[in-house]
């Protein structure tokens, strides 16, 4: 009796990471629940904070990240800058994790240039380090902005070039 030959029909492929979860963003259909529950993609319909952060700390999926981002992002929008007295202040006042603020949120958030991070001016040379300081960005919106006006182009020159041929 012949053995029957064993081959791998399915090859393993080899072990990969993903993207990471710190430079990911929600993308849901444009058509789906999500969307349309935050009023749609029509330009006339303003989103507010929650719904914008919720592409990256997708509350369906991460609600307490979605919560946190939410409260720290309104602190920065409404002054002029949030330093380390104010950091305390609302972590204090919340009863947010400075671990998961720090670690979590605010790097993700200067990532995406929703925020920038400076450090504060030092006026001494003794004082070794610099207090944070965080400000609102708009890199976020000109990122995003980029991706879809180079994607119309693409778009509108492939349509041009197939009424040029027709």
């Amino acid at each position: 009796m012949a053995r029957k030959k064993k081959g791998n029909p399915s090859p393993k492929l080899p072990p990969s990471r993903g993207v990471p979860a710190d430079e990911c963003m929600w993308l849901p259909k444009h058509y789906g629940r999500e969307v349309r529950d935050k009023g749609g993609i029509d330009s006339r319909v303003r989103w507010d904070l929650p719904e914008v952060v919720d592409f990256l700390f997708p509350k369906k999926f991460q609600p307490k990240y979605h919560r946190i981002a939410v409260d720290f992002l309104s602190l920065v929008l409404e002054r002029k800058r949030v330093g380390k007295e104010d950091i305390s202040f609302f972590l204090s006042g919340s009863g947010y994790s400075r671990s998961t603020l720090e670690n979590k949120i605010i790097p993700k958030l200067a990532r995406c240039g929703l925020i920038k991070r400076e450090r504060e001016a030092s006026g001494s040379m003794k004082k070794k380090s610099r207090a944070l300081i965080v400000l609102e960005s708009l890199t976020f919106s000109n990122y995003l902005g980029k991706i879809a006006s180079e994607w119309e182009t693409i778009v509108e020159t492939a349509r041009h070039r197939k009424r040029r041929h027709d």
